[in-house]
């Protein structure tokens, strides 16, 4: 393959223009292009990405979407029945403010919207937060984000509020025919005793090969609660590289729900500093692998202060040529006494050909703390499938019912029930091997 078709530094930052205005400041940015000047495309030696074939995106080059339209009834192909939600809509990248619908929350002192305006409209906020975790060193792809990125969503809750309605956060990828990047920059900030719900979905809008790299900075305050769910279904052509870094201090709670259903090449880098007493933190998801996905889950929770609890579970299936990996390390400060830290990731694998890495790991500098983990890798219960079989259900339904209660375990977690209704129909559907209209299809409305 000739370098003119590899995806390399030089064609990546080339896409960019550096008169144009991005939403970090001089100095963010310019570090930013540090670290990518300094650093290469990870690799199979580079310990995080050893099992993540990096290769799969670094042959296509790319190029920036301008298309940031679509026909009105793709809205309805991914309505979640009853979900009573606040709608952010991203096409390509860029707001769509004329599908959103935030008026009703703007008209307080909440804030919900693009973190074009929100950087506007709350500049001490913004400077105060935006890029003030470690997240432009995690990998070269977060740094591109934090040079380039032109939009994104910003949440921003003042103190003693509370959003009654979930945020429902859309990214629609629709390339026309070529192979995009496209690039989201998310920052939400809620302060002392707030709480939220955060949705974010992707999809996509046709077949082309796309690469969504997406950062995402939490900051949560003293007594604050934040629960976030992520659907990844963006399509089998995409790559996805999704970062994510949440800073909590004291009393603060944050769940995250992830489903991974579609996608290439879907990694999910997420890094939660516990840096106050009796912060909870609960990180569940599950995924769907199958053809020649590949689906990575890299965790970082670091216990930095005492009193606190972290609880991980992550539950899949992996199926044909699938490639699965899930790395968890817990890391327990010196004198960071009385933490409490579970890990467990469970894998179920359906063909001699699919793969699971399973690495949860803990790393304690404190004497007087309880944490455990626990990885399960095998097939489907024999015993139990012919069980079924003598009761008189045909051996697909019976391999249904098993596989259906096995991710259940991480669904049922969901409080939100309109959310949890959504997944239980898709995953129902999913494991029968039905087509769903708009899951991993990426011709969503050919008739709009």
């Amino acid at each position: 393959m000739s370098n003119h078709n590899k995806l390399t530094k030089e064609n990546l930052l080339a896409l960019y223009n550096d008169s144009k205005s991005y939403i970090s400041d001089s100095e963010s940015h310019k570090k930013a292009i540090e670290f990518i000047n300094n650093n290469d495309f990870p690799n199979s030696k580079t310990e995080d990405w050893k099992n993540t074939d990096i290769k799969k995106i670094t042959k296509h080059n790319f190029t920036i979407y301008n298309n940031q339209s679509y026909k009105d009834k793709i809205n309805d192909t991914f309505y979640i029945y009853d979900l009573n939600a606040i709608q952010i809509v991203f096409v390509n990248g860029r707001f769509s403010p004329i599908n959103s619908n935030i008026e009703e929350i703007n008209n307080s002192n909440i804030f919900v919207g693009s973190i074009k305006e929100g950087k506007e409209k709350h500049p001490n906020i913004f400077k105060k937060y935006y890029n003030t975790t470690d997240i432009t060193n995690a990998n070269i792809f977060s740094a591109l984000n934090t040079a380039y990125a032109e939009d994104g969503a910003f949440i921003y809750l003042p103190k003693n509020t509370e959003l009654e309605k979930t945020v429902h956060i859309l990214y629609y990828s629709d390339g026309a025919d070529t192979k995009g990047l496209i690039q989201n920059r998310n920052l939400v900030v809620a302060e002392e005793n707030t709480k939220l719900e955060i949705l974010t979905s992707y999809h996509a809008l046709s077949y082309d090969t796309v690469l969504n790299n997406t950062v995402t900075e939490i900051f949560l305050e003293e007594n604050s609660n934040a629960k976030m769910n992520i659907f990844q279904g963006e399509g089998e052509g995409a790559f996805q590289l999704n970062n994510l870094h949440i800073s909590q201090q004291k009393g603060s709670t944050f769940e995250s729900n992830t489903a991974t259903l579609c996608g290439e090449l879907v990694r999910n880098d997420l890094v939660v500093n516990l840096n106050g007493e009796y912060c909870q933190t609960n990180l569940n998801g599950f995924y769907l692998a199958e053809k020649e996905h590949i689906f990575d889950n890299f965790i970082k929770v670091n216990h930095l202060s005492a009193n606190c609890q972290s609880n991980q579970l992550y539950k899949g299936t992996i199926d044909n040529n699938a490639i699965v990996s899930f790395f968890s390390k817990v890391y327990v400060a010196p004198d960071s006494q009385k933490n409490d830290a579970n890990q467990s990731n469970k894998n179920i694998l359906l063909s001699d050909y699919a793969k699971v890495y399973s690495m949860p790991q803990l790393e304690i500098y404190a004497d007087d703390v309880s944490c455990a983990h626990g990885s399960t890798t095998g097939q489907l219960d024999k015993e139990a499938l012919f069980y079924l079989r003598t009761r008189g259900i045909s051996e697909r339904i019976a391999k249904t019912l098993m596989l259906y209660a096995f991710i259940s375990d991480v669904i049922v977690k969901i409080e939100n029930k309109a959310y949890k209704d959504f997944l239980f129909f898709l995953i129902n559907r999913r494991l029968k091997q039905e087509k769903i209209e708009g899951l991993c299809s990426h011709k969503i409305c050919p008739s709009c």
